[in-house]
């Protein structure tokens, strides 16, 4: 099993992302995730998975207000 990054797409500039986190547990990063999503101010948003998504990467979080979230494989 490898590693897998929490990656934050900002919303004015979507091309610039920061990896947040990383960890061998994509659980934990989903959980993550909904923490960030949280203190973003979306305590609705769910994850969902990409169309290019593979088997454990590829899950991403759309929040209300444009920022986006994303675990991929390291």
């Amino acid at each position: 099993m490898g590693t897998f990054r929490l990656i934050l797409a900002h919303a004015r500039a979507p091309q610039q992302s920061t990896v947040v986190a990383q960890h061998v547990d994509p659980v934990w990063l989903k959980q993550r995730g909904y923490e960030i999503a949280r203190s973003l101010g979306d305590g609705s948003a769910l994850w969902g998975r990409r169309a290019d998504a593979g088997n454990l990467s590829g899950l991403e979080l759309n929040c209300r207000g444009g920022h986006a979230l994303r675990i991929e494989a390291a």
